[in-house]
């Protein structure tokens, strides 16, 4: 069963991934303007239709990721039961935000060109943006770190301690390491990779978990 949820994990993770792309490849011409920086000079050059398949997209593979964070679970209650669910209760809270801040990244935009498009003024369109930023920031980083931090943190931990049958070479494919590659990849050369791969590895990293979840069910039975 863990094979098949993990395996689902992966699948989910690698939806979600086209929706990144289709949420945030701008290209490498585009300029970082307004309130924070939130605002992106080639939305306006973008389809809107991108951001409403992106959110489509986020509702079907956010509930299939979790399926590998509960193949993870059941991996980690094998052999530790706190720390199982400790986990579980991170990927929850994480995965609530994983659909709500790629919804919410997917809004911005689409309000953007809306007004723009009715010649409002680009100060009350910063405004707007502004708002709904102030109005999700905390919420935002509070769930990121529980997807993306605290589910790595704990994965890498049960690598080295051994909880996981899996060699150590499995801690780059959780989601903060490969989230520091992408961001690796953009200090050698912003041009070239300003958009791939650094917008969708933190993702590919959740559905990692649900892969090594799967991997794990396989090397322990043997």
């Amino acid at each position: 069963m863990d094979f098949t949820l993990g395996t689902l994990g992966f699948i989910g993770a690698l939806i979600c991934a086209v929706g990144d792309i289709l949420l945030d490849f701008k290209g490498s011409d585009n300029k970082k303007i307004g309130y924070k920086m939130t605002i992106d000079s080639n939305w306006e050059k973008m389809s809107e239709w991108r951001f409403h398949l992106s959110i489509i997209l986020a509702a079907i593979g956010v509930p299939l990721y979790f399926m590998g964070f509960v193949a993870m679970k059941n991996q980690l209650e094998a052999v530790n039961e706190q720390l199982a669910t400790v986990f579980i209760i991170c990927a929850v809270i994480g995965t609530c935000g994983g659909f709500f801040i790629h919804a919410t990244l997917c809004y911005n935009p689409i309000i953007y060109k809306t007004l723009k498009s009715k010649n409002i003024e680009f100060d009350i369109i910063n405004e707007v943006i502004k708002k709904i930023f102030k109005a999700g920031i905390i919420p935002l980083i509070v769930m990121f770190s529980c997807l993306v931090f605290a589910t790595s943190g704990i994965v890498i931990y049960a690598i080295i301690s051994n909880i996981l049958t899996l060699p150590k070479i499995f801690i780059i494919l959780t989601p903060i390491s490969l989230m520091i590659i992408g961001m690796l990849f953009r200090l050698i050369n912003k041009k070239i990779f300003a958009d791939l791969p650094g917008i969708c590895m933190p993702t590919i990293g959740l559905g990692m978990i649900g892969l090594m979840a799967a991997i794990n069910s396989l090397l322990s039975v043997n």
